[in-house]
C-alpha cells in the first residue's frame, strides 16, 4: 500500500455500524488530505474486516487520532444513534440545511438533539482554534512592536548622547 492509499473491501456481510465507521474514516481521510503538511505520518485504522489508511499530522494536538482505530466521542454517537450523516457534515452544513435535516432524512428528535450537541461542540472547537491562532498572531505582532520600540529607544538614546556631547563642546567654546 502506498502512502495515503485507501483500501476498501466491499463485503455484504459488513454491519451497518461498520459501514458507518467506514464512512467516518473516509471523511477523515478527505479532510486530512487537504490539511496535511510536509511532516506527515501514515496510520492505519482497522474497521472490522476493512483497513483504512489516512494521513495524520506528526504533531496532532487533537485527541481524535491519538490511538489507532479509536473513534471520537461524536463519531461514536453518530454510529450508536445511527445518524445518517458524518460528524464533518453535521458541523459544516449551513444552518438552513442543518435545520432541514428532519425533513430530508428520517431523523428522530433524539438524533436531532445529538446532532445539535455535535454541531455545537464542533463549532466551539473551531472557534477555540481560531482564538488560539489569533492570540498567537497578536503576541507575534506585539513582539514585533516591542522590537521596533527598543530600536527607536536606542536611536533616541544615541541622539541624546550626541546632543549632550555637542552641548558640552559649545559650552566649552563659549564659556
Amino acid at each position: 500500500r502506498g502512502k495515503g492509499q485507501t483500501v476498501k473491501i466491499d463485503d455484504p456481510k459488513l454491519s451497518l455500524e461498520n459501514n458507518l465507521k467506514w464512512k467516518i474514516m473516509e471523511e477523515r481521510n478527505k479532510s486530512l488530505e487537504y490539511e496535511s503538511s510536509s511532516s506527515e505520518i501514515t496510520k492505519q485504522i482497522n474497521v472490522g474486516p476493512c483497513v483504512q489508511t489516512f494521513f495524520s499530522e506528526k504533531h496532532q494536538t487533537s485527541r481524535e487520532y491519538e490511538e489507532e482505530g479509536r473513534l471520537t466521542r461524536d463519531e461514536r454517537l453518530v454510529v450508536e444513534m445511527k445518524i445518517p450523516l458524518t460528524v464533518v457534515e453535521i458541523i459544516h452544513k449551513p444552518m438552513e440545511e442543518f435545520n432541514d435535516l428532519r425533513s430530508s432524512h428520517a431523523v428522530t428528535e433524539e438524533q436531532m438533539n445529538i446532532c445539535r450537541e455535535i454541531r455545537r461542540r464542533g463549532k466551539n472547537k473551531i472557534a477555540a482554534q481560531n482564538c488560539r491562532k489569533r492570540k498567537i498572531e497578536q503576541i507575534s505582532g506585539l513582539e514585533n512592536d516591542l522590537s521596533l520600540a527598543k530600536l527607536k529607544k536606542e536611536n533616541i538614546l544615541g541622539e541624546r548622547v550626541e546632543l549632550l556631547r555637542q552641548q558640552q563642546k559649545w559650552g566649552r567654546r563659549l564659556g
